[in-house]
Formats: structure tokens, C-alpha cells, sequence
């Protein structure tokens, strides 16, 4: 931001000097009245010419005075003042700054009024202003009530501002929503299967009034050339899947009629094959599924960097490449990293690094990009991080596409928002452009993600077609272009308003507890199964950066794609055990596992016991078909007459416990051991039945025998 030369400050003091003395009354009666001020709303309808030059002949505004309920005002009139404005910084004022040039033979007068609200319009010649070639005015719409300063708005007013130089402004604009769909697909009386979504909003943003199609409908009024477009491939995809039909399922339960807004995918992608296609203008992607960066760079670091690594691998994979040139008719140039907001740290830099974009879309203000003195606005590029591949958004530019708040306070009270910002954007940009006429360098200015207002972001956008100080540049231009040597950059930092619309660290640890669930599903099929695509896609989209904000509906999705994905990993678990007595020291432990996937599936048995004591054999992983399989576990012990509990998990090759309790991953039992076995007992018992028998027979004969022989005699 650099400052004008010394004359420039000179007119403005004597401007000021003017305001004094010929107008000290009327400054005097706003110091007075203050809280009038804030009552009464100027607000701007038109305005025209947006650029003026010396063959322009008059300067037309019109636009509404709002007095509120409850208030009246006499004598009231509407006129003009305007004052230069010599470097982007001073644009941070509001209107009535006390050195504007006031034109008291420009008035409308409006005469005594009541609450309610009333139009105005003034018309002066340009020559009668007496601007300064090469200069940008900052023009105030002021009322006042008899003597009394009641409200005032200010736009801006370039005025012949020649080719300057060689400043070229980069445009990039995101195309890309969280898409509903949570991977399950539904037939429905027989006919092709169906697509889930938990929402019609995705659906309904694609018709010709939603704000997806006015983005793209929008975009083709420009000029080509004008924008660079950034899209999420997943977006495509999912126009595409709603196209072909769709089911509404917010709570996990499939609907059983179609979706009502099919037909809009349809104009929507047809809309993007003209605009997107559009061979004037570039095309780049961003990661499937835009995951939230900023977001992710909080959480496990090994997790978030597998999260998107998948997703760029989705993104350039031959697949995703031949389907976005299906949609688009051309490929796309390369991978983008763009945070919300464009707000990064040293996080968010190593997290993007492990993916490899082609760029990095950072802000201004985020990485602290200027030169020394803010002598001037330098190009939009820098290093970071070991790389030097950042393109950096001007954060002033950036807020006027958000609405600045400067402008923003007009437009509840009928002011034309876009006009407003339209403005200011010509200021800014001839001011970057005058800072240095002879410097060569791109500056960048960027779209939000959801602003809501994409017609009107393309609005303001038009109004740069008057600004011959400037010509487009695509994003690759900006990235051929070295950083400016005089500038630097210091610690990435993401803004406190950024950060405080991150996902939640539950809605993390939730997101990434679903990607470790589904691994684990993956882990145990032994062939590609196309439902896990479905899946892995729609656990990505818990993490796209679409959802800041909008942690109900980020809620609904979720618990949808656990809920589906828990019904498929659910198909495979343990028959629950009835208690088991083991007569002797050794024994075996039949165990069923089902499998009702229609496809084998690799699994082992991890068993435990508590107390120690008791050896088992673990089942090593092998193959199970579909249906139901038994295997054996034995058990051995040298400890008697003890009751254990023994507990089976499914695991997977490495180990990892496949499952819950709850879901049939694990099942226990109480396992008793005998010190005698049961046949051993039996024949013990038999044998000893034998012998009393025996020896009672034996004790019997020898008695009888004694009682048939003769007697003897003593002696004999």
C-alpha cells in the first residue's frame, strides 16, 4: 500500500481548509446531532458513470432516505461531497470524515418528513467537481435537516486513470458444496438402485435460482478469461449420481419415493460443460470432497495426512480425471490446496505438503505478504515453508467479495450491495495499480466458498470492465511469476474468525473414528468390493469444508454414514456362547462365525482368559465363506477345579480387533474345569460297584461254605 506523493497530501489539507471555513456550520451541527445519525439510513440505488473521464458529462446518483418510526425531520436535503484518496489504507474510513469537498449547489431537496422512506437523486457535471486526472475520489451521499447532520454513505469514484502499467488481477473462485450423499444406495421396487442423501439442499442449489447454477450462470456473463475456476470433482460426481435419480433418508432409513429435484443436476451439469469447458478461462481441482485444512491440521497429524492423501489420489486418479472431463469437456490443470478463508499456519503448510498441489491458495493477511513501509502492494506470490508454491489472495480485495463491513451496513436499508462493492473494488485496484505504474505483478483476489450471494459476487466482478488500469490473468500466469524480491512474509497465522468456525474436535474424532471403521471393513475382504468406494467417499465428505458452520446438518450426515456402515460391517461377527464345562484338564471351545457378505472374508480368533492359568490356541487368520463356519479352540490346564471367563475377538491380518461386543466382534462365556473327567469318573465308579460286589460275593460263599461242612471234633 503505498503512499501518494507529498503534492497529493497538500491538496488534501487545502480541501480541508476549504470544509473549515465555508463550512464549519455544518460540521459544528454533526458534532450536534451524532445520534441522528445513526437513525437516519442514506442508502444508493445507481449510480452512473462507475469510472469517470473528462468526456464524461454528469455524475447521476440515486438511491433512498429512511427515516425511522417514530422520528420527523424539517428542511431536509440530500447533496454531495467527495475528497481524494491517496493510498488503500485511507479507504478504511467512513463517510463524513471532516476534509470532504461539499457541494452545497448539488441538493435534493426533500423538504419535511416523516418515518418512512424517501427517494432522492442528484445530478452534477463532472468539469463543475474540478477532479484531478489520476486520482481516486471517495464521494459521500450526506442529508441534513436543518443545519443538522443526519446520515451519509460513501462509495468511490475513479477518475481518468490511465494504463497505468502492467498490474494483472487473478480471479479465483471455487466451485464446490458438501455433498449429502452417505454412500448406501437403495433399489426401489425393483428398479436401478438409488442413491442416499440425507438433504435436498445440494439438489435444490443446482436449479436455475440456486446459488450453484447462479455461480456458473453468472461467471458466463464475464468477459473470458476472467475467472479461474477451482472444483471439487466430488461435486461433479455427485450432480451426476443425483441425476440419475435419488432417495431422501435424513435419519438412515431409506425413503421409498424419489428425490423431487433429479432434473436439476441436470441443468446444472449441462451449465457446467458451457462454463467450465469454457476453453478462455482455466480449470484446476481441488481435493475430492474439499477437506477442511484448517480444520484437519489440528487433529492427528498421521490420520489427517492418510485423510488427504486419499482424497488427492481420488482427485488424479485416471477415473476422477476422465469423469471431470466428461462433465467439462477439458482436464483439469492441477491439484489446489485451498484452506477456508485462505488462512494457514506451519500446520497447515506440512499438512498441505503431503499431498503435493500444484499451489498453495493462501491469504494476505494470513502470511503476512508486504514490503517495507507498505510502499506498495507486491505480486501474489511467496515462499512458505520450504516451498514456493503459494499464491497469496489481498485480503482487501478478498473482504469485499464477503461483504465488507464497511459496505455491508447499507444493505439492509435498499442500497444496491453489489454496486457498493463494485466500487470500492475499482478503488482498490486502481490505487494497487497507481502505487508503482511501472512495476510488472499479478494480484489475486479470490471468492468465498458459500457467500450465499454468487450472482452478486459475479456482479461486482462486472463492474471491473471499466477498469482499463487492469488485465486479467489466469492462475497459472500468477504462478509462472517469481516472488517479489522486496517483499516478505511472516509467521502463518490463521485469523481468530477462521479458527472459531473450525469443525469441533468431537466432529473430528468422529470423522476419523468412521475412517479407521471403514479401514478395518477394508482390511478383512478378499476382493475389491464396489459398496466400499461408496463408503470411503462418503466418509471423506464428514470432512469437507462446506460443513463449517453447520454442525446440524453436519450431525444428520454423519450419523447416517455410521449408521449404514455399521449395518455392513455388522454382517459379519460371532454366534453368541452358552457357558461350558470341561471334565478333565483339556478340552475344546466350539466357536461360530458368520459371514453374510456375499463375498469370503479374512478373519482370525484372538482369545483371552481371566484368571490366568488356562492355555488356549488362537486361530491364525484364514479364509471364511459366506454362510456359517465353526472352529475349535483348545484349552488345556493343570489348575483343577476352576471357572474361567474366556473371550474370543474376530482380528484382522494385523491383529486389529474387527468389531465390538455390541456388534458380535467379541464374544465371552464361562468356561468350568473339572479335576476328574467325566467317562474316568464313570468307570471309576463302575469298577468300584464291582469290586463291593465282589468282595461281598466272596465273603458270601466263604460263610455258606462254612455253614455245609461236617463238624470236627477236637483233637481229631
Amino acid at each position: 500500500m503505498t503512499r501518494h506523493p507529498l503534492t497529493h497530501r497538500t491538496v488534501r489539507v487545502w480541501l480541508a481548509l476549504v470544509l473549515v471555513a465555508t463550512a464549519g456550520l455544518y460540521g459544528t451541527a454533526a458534532a450536534r446531532t451524532a445520534s441522528a445519525a445513526e437513525a437516519v439510513t442514506v442508502s444508493l440505488s445507481t449510480m452512473t458513470p462507475t469510472v469517470a473521464t473528462a468526456s464524461t458529462p454528469e455524475l447521476t446518483l440515486a438511491g433512498k432516505l429512511t427515516i425511522p418510526s417514530g422520528t420527523s425531520h424539517d428542511d431536509v436535503i440530500v447533496q454531495l461531497a467527495y475528497a481524494q484518496v491517496g493510498f488503500r489504507s485511507e479507504m478504511a474510513d467512513g463517510p463524513d470524515s471532516g476534509d470532504d469537498e461539499e457541494l452545497n449547489t448539488v441538493q435534493d431537496t426533500l423538504g419535511s418528513l416523516s418515518a418512512g422512506s424517501y427517494g432522492w437523486s442528484l445530478h452534477t457535471s463532472i468539469a463543475s467537481m474540478n477532479l484531478t486526472p489520476g486520482y481516486v475520489y471517495a464521494v459521500d451521499v450526506q442529508a441534513w435537516s436543518d443545519g443538522g447532520f443526519l446520515g451519509a454513505l460513501r462509495t468511490y469514484l475513479p477518475y481518468e486513470i490511465s494504463a497505468v502499467g502492467t498490474t494483472q488481477l487473478t480471479v479465483l473462485a471455487p466451485v464446490t458444496a458438501p455433498s449429502p450423499i452417505d454412500g448406501y444406495q437403495e433399489s426401489i421396487s425393483s428398479q436401478a438402485s438409488y442413491s442416499e442423501l440425507t438433504e435436498n439442499t445440494l439438489a435444490e442449489s443446482m436449479g436455475t435460482t440456486g446459488s450453484l447454477y447462479q455461480l456458473l450462470a453468472a461467471g458466463a456473463q464475464l468477459p473470458k478469461g476472467t475467472i479461474s475456476w477451482a472444483v471439487d470433482p466430488d461435486l461433479l460426481d455427485s450432480a451426476m449420481q443425483i441425476d440419475q435419480g435419488y432417495i431422501l433418508a435424513g435419519d438412515g432409513t431409506a425413503s421409498d419415493t424419489i428425490g423431487p429435484d433429479a432434473g436439476n443436476a441436470s441443468d446444472w451439469l449441462k451449465e457446467a460443460k458451457t462454463v467450465l469447458g469454457d476453453s478462455g478461462s482455466e480449470l484446476w481441482q481441488l481435493p475430492a470432497t474439499d477437506p477442511d485444512l484448517g480444520s484437519l491440521s489440528q487433529a492427528s497429524t498421521a490420520q489427517a495426512e492418510q485423510l488427504l492423501s486419499d482424497a488427492a489420489r481420488q482427485s488424479t486418479s485416471a477415473d476422477t480425471i476422465s469423469m471431470v472431463k466428461s462433465a467439462t469437456g477439458r482436464s483439469p490443470e492441477g491439484l489446489l490446496a485451498w484452506p477456508a478463508d485462505g488462512q494457514v499456519s506451519a500446520a497447515t503448510l506440512t499438512l498441505a505438503d503431503s499431498f503435493d498441489p500444484t499451489a498453495v491458495v493462501a491469504d494476505s493477511n494470513s502470511i503476512g505478504l508486504s514490503v517495507a513501509n507498505e510502499q506498495y502492494t507486491p505480486t501474489g506470490r511467496a515462499s512458505a515453508n520450504g516451498k514456493d508454491n503459494v499464491v497469496v489472495a489481498d485480503d482487501a480485495l478478498d473482504a469485499i467479495m464477503s461483504g465488507d463491513s464497511a459496505d455491508s451496513g447499507y444493505d439492509s436499508a435498499g442500497s444496491n450491495s453489489s454496486l457498493l462493492a463494485g466500487q470500492r473494488l475499482l478503488a482498490q485496484t486502481a490505487l494497487i495499480a497507481m502505487e508503482k505504474p511501472n512495476l510488472a505483478r499479478t494480484v489475486m483476489l479470490t471468492l468465498p466458498r458459500a457467500s450465499g450471494t454468487e450472482a452478486t459476487d459475479m456482479g461486482v466482478l462486472k463492474q471491473l470492465q471499466g477498469a482499463t488500469w487492469l488485465k486479467s490473468a489466469s492462475l497459472s500466469t500468477l504462478l509462472a511469476q517469481s516472488p517479489d524480491p522486496n517483499a516478505s512474509t511472516g509467521t502463518p497465522t490463521r485469523s481468530s474468525a477462521t479458527t472459531a468456525t473450525d469443525l469441533s474436535t468431537t466432529q473430528l474424532d468422529t470423522a476419523l473414528s468412521l475412517e479407521s471403521r471403514l479401514q478395518l471393513y477394508q482390511s478383512i475382504l478378499t476382493k475389491s468390493d464396489p459398496t466400499t468406494t461408496g463408503f470411503a467417499e462418503a466418509v471423506l465428505r464428514t470432512l469437507s469444508t462446506g460443513w463449517r458452520g453447520s454442525g446440524s446438518a453436519w450431525t444428520t450426515f454423519e450419523s447416517a454414514v455410521s449408521s449404514r456402515l455399521k449395518s455392513r460391517t455388522s454382517e459379519v461377527y460371532l454366534i453368541p456362547k452358552s457357558d461350558l464345562t470341561l471334565s478333565g484338564t483339556s478340552g475344546s471351545i466350539p466357536f461360530t462365525v458368520v459371514n453374510n457378505l456375499p463375498q469370503s472374508v479374512k478373519l482370525g480368533l484372538a482369545v483371552q482368559t481371566d484368571p490366568g492359568g488356562l492355555n488356549v490356541t488362537q486361530v491364525p487368520v484364514r479364509e471364511f465363506s459366506t454362510g456359517s463356519s465353526t472352529v475349535e479352540v483348545k484349552v488345556t490346564t493343570k489348575v483343577a477345579a476352576n471357572t474361567y471367563t474366556v473371550t474370543a475377538y474376530l482380528v484382522n491380518a494385523s491383529g486389529a480387533h474387527y468389531g465390538t461386543a455390541a456388534s458380535g466382534g467379541a464374544r465371552s462365556l464361562h468356561v468350568t474345569v473339572t479335576s476328574i473327567g467325566f467317562v474316568a469318573l464313570l468307570l471309576f465308579a463302575g469298577s468300584m460297584a464291582l469290586l463291593i460286589f465282589a468282595v461281598g460275593l466272596r465273603i458270601y460263599r466263604g460263610r455258606k461254605g462254612s455253614r455245609n461242612e461236617p463238624a470236627t471234633h477236637e483233637g481229631e
